[in-house]
């Protein structure tokens, strides 16, 4: 067990930087509560830095992560593909988790009170490989990579993260399911279902299922109360998973993991965009990224067999709980229907902590 964990932090762009303060401002309190040390130190990235530096990933940016424990990441504008492509596909962070969870007092904008699902998504394979070719003038493919190690291994922690969700949760029974369109993609996508069938035989304490990629869309808006975690490919896992965030109350609400538990890289970043219309007005809801530096800590617990961590995330993920049943909207995000700014919120969040 360490006594201090190192943090690479990219503030991003637009509202990456107040959002980011907001999540500090709450790790803060959490590391006085839970008596650990996150020892920071902060590195370009995004678009600011392509114009300070010529590359939106610096080299010393992707050398400082190299060496880190975790990365915390604001959201970045139009050189997200080249910190993916650094970052995601050069340290082969295969597992993308979103939570998306709705409370009574928020919904609307969620559409239910009680959703409660986590979407993982394959994160190194795809088309998001973005192997695009130009065969005659006008007329382009694009290849995508799946692999059968690529499907196991994601397979593999789907089922254990299910597992750990359910002894969190302390109520739920652990459930996969599995969205494809293997009726189209018989062999990249059918791969993909024998592999999670497989994995499902070995694991016959956790549920399992498998719906087409459509059937997911609808009934993710009929009754997303009903899943708990949700598998997929790269590319339909991102849709799925924005579509479950939405549905439980907004982009600005879900956070989201790049992991590699083997060679122990990861970064931790909300899911939405930078919206640089609204910087400095107030309006960004930093929750999303608070749960970020949440699920930050619940990795380091884990990678690191820390306890405590994985105490204060949980902790941390249970206050934003109390703020958003409490129906007090001095305190509540105005994304939500509230009136406080990202610091408000911040706030608020670290003096239920601490």
């Amino acid at each position: 067990m360490k006594s201090s964990y190192s943090v690479v932090l990219m503030r991003g762009d637009g509202i990456g930087p107040e959002i980011m303060d907001a999540a500090l401002k709450v790790l803060e309190s959490a590391s006085k509560k839970y008596r650990f040390h996150l020892e920071t130190a902060e590195v370009p990235a995004g678009d600011q830095a392509l114009k300070e530096f010529g590359e939106a990933l610096p080299q010393k940016s992707v050398e400082a992560f190299a060496h880190s424990d975790a990365c915390l990441k604001g959201p970045v504008g139009e050189t997200v593909m080249e910190l993916n492509q650094k970052l995601r596909f050069g340290f082969d962070l295969y597992a993308n988790i979103r939570p998306a969870r709705s409370y009574p007092r928020i919904s609307p904008p969620a559409l239910r009170p009680d959703i409660d699902l986590a979407v993982l998504r394959e994160n190194s394979e795809g088309f998001y490989r973005a192997l695009e070719n130009e065969i005659t003038p006008g007329t382009w493919t694009a290849a995508g990579v799946f692999t059968e190690r690529g499907a196991r291994r994601i397979a593999k922690f789907s089922f254990d993260y299910a597992k750990r969700r359910s002894r969190i949760m302390r109520e739920k029974h652990p459930k996969v399911t599995l969205a494809t369109k293997a009726n189209v993609f018989r062999n990249t996508h059918g791969m993909y279902l024998r592999v999670f069938e497989e994995v499902a035989g070995e694991n016959p304490d956790v549920k399992f299922e498998h719906l087409y990629a459509d059937a997911m869309c609808a009934r993710l808006v009929r009754d997303p109360q009903n899943f708990d975690v949700v598998a997929s490919e790269n590319l339909l896992a991102d849709l799925l998973s924005d579509l479950a965030g939405q549905a439980a109350g907004g982009l600005g609400m879900t956070p989201g993991t790049n992991i590699n538990y083997e060679t122990k890289h990861a970064y931790f970043e909300p899911t939405h965009g930078s919206a640089p219309d609204i910087v400095g007005k107030g309006l960004a809801n930093p929750i999303g990224m608070i749960r970020s530096g949440a699920l930050m800590l619940e990795y380091l617990g884990l990678a690191f067999e820390d306890p405590v961590l994985s105490q204060a995330a949980e902790f941390i993920e249970n206050s934003i709980g109390r703020l958003l049943s409490s129906g007090d909207t001095s305190a509540m995000p105005r994304e939500l229907g509230g009136q406080a700014d990202s610091m408000k919120v911040a706030e608020t969040l670290a003096n239920l902590i601490y």
